[in-house]
């Protein structure tokens, strides 16, 4: 199969200024998901999508490939648009079975995860369309959250509790008492090209679920992130040095 990573890495961003280049640990921070990407060694080829030069010199220094992004597509769009402009420039060479999509902000997803989740979607051909990463949720419960009306009434977000009349309200109940509950996390989204390019869609109905840690879900998204990820990083090199 003709299996593909494509990076989405436009050179601007909200939060942080040219947040895909800023330095993490002495290197960009893309520098990071395409090591990984390229090391997996399960990708025909590896591509950065993207308008900026900066990023394009970096991706094709360490032996990825570069998609030029068009302007329209270089602002606050959808992931799917920019993967289906990817495809669609790829497939000028030839056909794709399978992309994984791999997002910048996510500096410690493993070789073996991307591994494990190109294994995965191949092995269950059949029964899944995608395969995406999810970590367990630790903090605030969906079931404890609620809506504030134009009255400033409170709305419970979900129906989990009903009184005897049937209106949802929400109990005060401990959160190990509540049914085990995760996240998609971003840190990979592998799926059938067909997926994509016939129904505008990364994650699938009939989709599969890796479980992996906070830690390697870790997505950056502020300049405290980057200070997080700054630490977590000098406890990998540290932990190396001692194993």
């Amino acid at each position: 199969m003709n299996n593909v990573a494509i990076i989405p890495a436009r050179g601007g961003s909200v939060r942080v200024p040219r947040k895909n280049i800023k330095s993490l640990y002495g290197k960009p921070l893309i520098f990071f998901t395409i090591k990984s990407a390229l090391s997996s060694s399960v990708f025909k080829d590896v591509y950065v999508s993207t308008e900026d030069s900066e990023i394009a010199d970096i991706a094709i220094m360490m032996g990825a490939k570069v998609i030029r992004r068009p302007v329209e597509l270089a602002e606050d769009v959808e992931s799917e648009l920019v993967i289906k402009h990817a495809i669609e420039e790829i497939e000028k060479e030839y056909l794709v079975d399978t992309v994984t999509m791999l997002q910048p902000t996510s500096p410690f997803r493993s070789v073996n995860t991307i591994r494990k989740c190109v294994g995965e979607l191949i092995k269950n051909w059949d029964d899944f369309e995608s395969v995406i990463t999810v970590n367990d949720i630790e903090g605030d419960r969906p079931e404890w959250m609620c809506y504030i009306d134009h009255h400033n009434d409170v709305i419970p977000y979900t129906n989990t509790w009903k009184d005897s009349a049937g209106s949802s309200y929400i109990k005060l109940v401990a959160r190990q008492e509540l049914p085990k509950l995760y996240k998609q996390n971003g840190c990979i989204y592998t799926f059938k090209k067909s997926l994509i390019m016939d129904f505008g869609m990364i994650i699938s109905p009939f989709c599969k679920a890796i479980i992996i840690d906070e830690e390697e879900a870790f997505d950056i998204d502020t300049n405290l992130d980057f200070m997080i990820a700054e630490k977590i990083m000098e406890k990998r090199a540290w932990n190396n040095i001692l194993t």
